[in-house]
């Protein structure tokens, strides 16, 4: 089987639409991969079982394929092999109210939404507004001196005829729920904005300082430049950078607001320098304060594709669930508020993400596009 054909039938699997004869064929590869682990690996154990499966997926198709795995993006295709892996042996999610381990998994819940993906809406300086992920890719508009170039995913403000700007328009990139999108400012920063999230920004960097604001969750990595500080306005607050990169956590569901360093040093509000990675500040009831260091696997984790959960409550994970696939969630009494620890792709079906969930000691109801969550 070509790299390609496995990726597509992988795909397959997690949607529910392969044939019993594929099905047959995948269940078989993952039942040998699995054959000389324990079916449910206790906690410390789980991120070395995981790491080994992935390699030996990995060194299958290479050996198949040789270079052309490496070309094609053989991390999109193990993403979704380890989805249905761990829907296959009953997922790594542990329940840790309890300390018991996880119950079999149960049939798969009847909903068919899919994973977001690349898509946003651009409004231009005019007024207008341009749906992204329905026009061609090439150069969509001039702003100033700088071409719009639109990529898969992507949007690339570059440099043009070379005239000095003496005036600049603000442009904002808005994401919806279930959408994603990449940007390259006119300095060449770099901001990967999750969904429901929004950037605003000049389309050229004129004044003694660059600014931008944003919505939601965005991760930047930012061109420094001493002479002319870059500066996040967020929920009141100013995120300035001094040579870094850094995620902010910013949405108005979310108990507080977090920025927290990957890279380099990065100041918060008037008081606060970080400069270790993972170290994080957060705004919480009008208080901004220094917060325990972050797991930056975990905080990183949906620029990487990743559900990536380390000790987070169901309430935690299910808005990550809501903004990712389009849908309402309605908690109903009762709900336990232990912690759940594990790893799954976003790329995977809604029902296969439930029905992992599901170890963990809830339930879901689905009526339309609201899933209920009852004990």
């Amino acid at each position: 089987m070509l790299p390609q054909d496995a990726q597509l039938l992988l795909q397959r699997y997690l949607a529910g639409e392969c044939t019993a004869a594929e099905r047959e064929l995948v269940d078989g590869w993952f039942a040998e991969l699995g054959e000389e682990h324990p079916v449910e690996p206790v906690l410390e154990e789980a991120g070395a079982v995981h790491d080994r499966m992935l390699m030996k997926i990995r060194a299958e198709l290479e050996e198949k394929a040789g270079s052309s795995v490496r070309r094609i993006g053989w991390r999109r295709y193990v993403a979704a092999a380890a989805a249905a892996l761990i829907v296959a042996i009953g997922g790594w999610l542990l329940w840790s109210g309890g300390g018991e381990k996880p119950a079999a998994v149960p049939e798969r819940i009847a909903i068919e939404a899919k994973p977001g993906g690349d898509k946003a809406i651009l409004t231009l300086g005019n007024g207008q507004r341009v749906v992204l992920d329905s026009v061609a890719n090439g150069v969509m508009a001039m702003q100033g001196n700088h071409r719009i170039v639109k990529e898969e995913g992507q949007l690339d403000y570059q440099s043009g005829d070379g005239r000095n700007v003496t005036a600049a328009v603000l442009n904002t990139l808005t994401t919806p729920k279930g959408g994603q999108y990449k940007l390259i400012l006119p300095d060449g920063t770099k901001v990967w904005l999750d969904a429901a999230s929004s950037i605003t920004y000049p389309t050229a960097f004129i004044g003694k300082k660059r600014q931008v604001s944003i919505t939601g969750q965005a991760y930047f990595e930012v061109v420094h430049d001493p002479k002319q500080p870059f500066e996040v306005s967020v929920q009141g607050q100013t995120v300035r950078d001094i040579g870094t990169s850094f995620n902010i956590n910013a949405y108005s569901d979310e108990p507080a607001m977090k920025v927290t360093l990957a890279t380099g040093v990065v100041a918060v509000g008037q008081t606060i320098v970080l400069k270790e990675p993972g170290q994080q500040a957060e705004w919480r009831d009008s208080q901004l304060r220094v917060a325990p260091n972050a797991d930056l696997g975990s905080v990183l984790a949906w620029k990487n594709g990743l559900f990536y959960l380390t000790s987070a409550d169901i309430a935690t994970v299910m808005r990550q669930v809501s903004r990712w696939y389009d849908i309402d969630i309605v908690f109903e009494k009762g709900v336990p508020a232990g912690h759940i620890t594990g790893e799954l792709p976003r790329a995977t079906m809604l029902s296969n993400i439930l029905q992992v969930l599901q170890t963990s000691g809830v339930h879901f109801r689905v009526e339309g596009k609201t899933i209920h969550v009852m004990p």
